[in-house]
């Protein structure tokens, strides 16, 4: 009984000190932009922890592992980059994503201004939006339902929509959520 005691407060501990993700910033896809820093980054960001790979090779193949490391955090900055030498096959990188300008969701049916392509200036961009929708639903109540995602997200800019498209008693809408700032 106390092994398994001290086992259970041994994972415990394990579990809090873990370099886990922050769940404000999913994991994105591989080869997802990333900004690359020597140093600490001049502008605000949310630390998501150390991040390492084992690279056979040397350069930008090895580069581009760390940066996909990065992604899969859900990070948007890797920072400390000036740390490694250039030849290193174990670099290490701070993940670290940009702190949202958004002050949190705004109530459905906010103010969204839709973009079929990117938005023109300045945006933040917050991340893949989806409304699944009645297949008797019009496209105008499936496209408000896909900017009341964007509202709750804290967002006001909608882009890259498509759809919608049928799947199986459904439809489905998605697209790109955005803050102007």
């Amino acid at each position: 009984m106390k092994l398994a005691s001290s086992i259970a407060a041994a994972t415990l501990v394990a579990a809090a000190c873990s370099n886990a993700p922050d769940a404000r910033y999913p994991a994105r896809e591989t080869g997802c932009p990333v900004k690359a820093l020597p140093g600490e980054p001049p502008m605000p960001v949310d630390d998501l922890g150390t991040v390492t790979v084992e690279c056979s090779a040397t350069g930008g193949a090895c580069q581009r592992q760390l940066m996909d490391a990065v992604c899969r955090r859900g990070g948007d900055v890797a920072w400390g980059l000036g740390d490694n030498s250039l030849t290193s096959a174990h670099p290490v990188a701070h993940a670290a994503h940009t702190r949202r300008a958004t002050q949190g969701p705004h109530e459905r049916g906010c103010a969204v201004q839709v973009f079929q392509d990117a938005p023109g200036g300045h945006t933040e961009n917050i991340g893949p939006v989806e409304a699944i929708c009645d297949q008797n639903d019009t496209e105008e109540v499936c496209l408000r339902e896909l900017e009341d995602q964007v509202c709750l997200l804290g967002g006001d800019i909608l882009w890259q929509v498509e759809g919608p498209s049928p799947t199986g008693n459904k439809q489905r809408m998605r697209g790109r959520a955005a803050h102007a700032r």
